[in-house]
């Protein structure tokens, strides 16, 4: 089979846990014996090789390259998204790629910078195309659905003429899947993808067989975790604030991830400790093996919630915030969930410094992450792909 994927981003280049799951699903498609090429975009044009997948970054053709860092004024941003309503610069090389690949399969995923065009171009070379909802691109222009620190119950004007013709063009692919019951049911319940046959895939991870666990010793100094972006939408201003005023001097918090230079200097004045580290960027596995309980505090409807699986295969607890897809990874351990406010968040992490065996409630059901298994979820989506070609 002949697969094209297409993501606004691949690997090395990366801002979220988006670009991790296509890049797992790519390398995995190649090792079930299929061809698999990926386009993506750049500052520039190449072509490289990676685990066997080939990678195609074209040079985004927009006013300007996004995922750089530099600031933008509203007008600007406004321009960009105007012209990622519908694209048309990449038409002839995706049209002339998904011919000489002889494509079976376009497989997409973020689309940000590419447009809904590239389902245009497929649908008319009568190429089948399945997309995977890892964002909410689709109904906001800042993908996030999250404005003025809080999650948009409803599309927002702006929003809703900018995603006009998007929500159009969602009735010309074949197949839709959800990274979560809620990302799938939310673009559902908004008009999104009418008629198109659909299913949620959770992302799949590598899961190394379980290790014989060491006793646990009882915890004295409880090191408390957070990892990934580190903006106000993932809630780290909320963990820090809620830190920042427990009574207890019995724990530590490491803080793991990218973060500007400025952005760092404004939390560490705002929220001043001794038992507070910004570690920097640092790989998940060597993290785990600091901490005792992560913290995922989002604000935002996270689509899926990667990093609560990466720390249920380390076997370590999670406290996480009841938004998006993260309580469905927590549906087995529902006190360890908590609503992203002050008050609720407070009360969890002075339960767990005053009663550590607290901990031990958390339940790490083998069955369940052996569910995430990539290989499993690779093979899920080239089921549906067989399904549709053989039609």
């Amino acid at each position: 089979m002949n697969i094209v994927i297409i993501n606004t981003l691949y690997f090395p280049y990366s801002i979220g846990g988006a670009e991790k799951s296509v890049k797992s699903l790519a390398e995995n498609f190649t090792v079930m014996g299929n061809n698999v090429a990926v386009i993506t975009l750049a500052e520039e044009q190449s072509i490289a090789t990676f685990n066997d997948v080939t990678i195609h970054r074209l040079r985004m053709e927009n006013t300007y390259f996004p995922f750089n860092g530099a600031v933008k004024t509203q007008k600007e941003k406004l321009i960009w998204h105007l012209k990622d309503v519908k694209n048309t610069k990449y038409n002839s090389y995706i049209k002339n790629f998904l011919i000489s690949f002889k494509t079976d399969i376009l497989f997409t995923n973020n689309i940000s910078g590419f447009s809904v065009n590239v389902w245009q171009i497929a649908k008319i070379l009568n190429i089948k195309i399945v997309h995977t909802l890892r964002d909410y691109y689709l109904q906001c222009s800042k993908t996030t659905k999250f404005k003025n620190d809080k999650n948009c119950e409803k599309i927002c004007l702006d929003c809703k003429i900018l995603s006009y013709y998007k929500k159009k063009c969602t009735v010309k692919i074949d197949y839709v899947i959800g990274t979560s019951n809620y990302i799938l049911k939310d673009h559902l319940k908004n008009g999104f993808f009418n008629g198109v046959s659909n299913k949620v895939i959770y992302n799949g991870f590598d899961i190394l067989p379980q290790k014989k666990t060491a006793k646990q010793e009882a915890i004295k100094i409880v090191n408390f975790g957070f990892i990934g972006q580190i903006n106000k939408s993932k809630g780290i201003e909320l963990l820090l604030k809620c830190f920042i005023n427990l009574k207890s001097d019995d724990c530590k918090l490491l803080i793991a991830g990218k973060i500007s230079p400025g952005y760092l200097r404004y939390l560490q004045n705002e929220y001043k400790s001794k038992n507070i580290t910004f570690l920097g960027y640092m790989e998940s596995t060597f993290f785990f093996r600091k901490i005792d309980v992560l913290i995922v505090p989002s604000l935002w409807n996270e689509p899926f919630g990667r990093v609560v699986l990466e720390s249920l295969i380390n076997e370590k607890p999670v406290l996480g915030s009841a938004r998006g897809g993260i309580k469905e990874l927590l549906k087995n351990n529902t006190p360890f969930v908590f609503e992203p406010a002050q008050r609720n968040l407070t009360e969890l992490l002075e339960k767990i410094i005053l009663e550590p065996n607290f901990l031990k409630e958390f339940i790490f059901d083998r069955k369940f992450i052996e569910d995430f298994k990539i290989t499993q979820t690779a093979g899920q989506y080239i089921t549906i792909f067989n399904k549709l070609l053989n039609g």
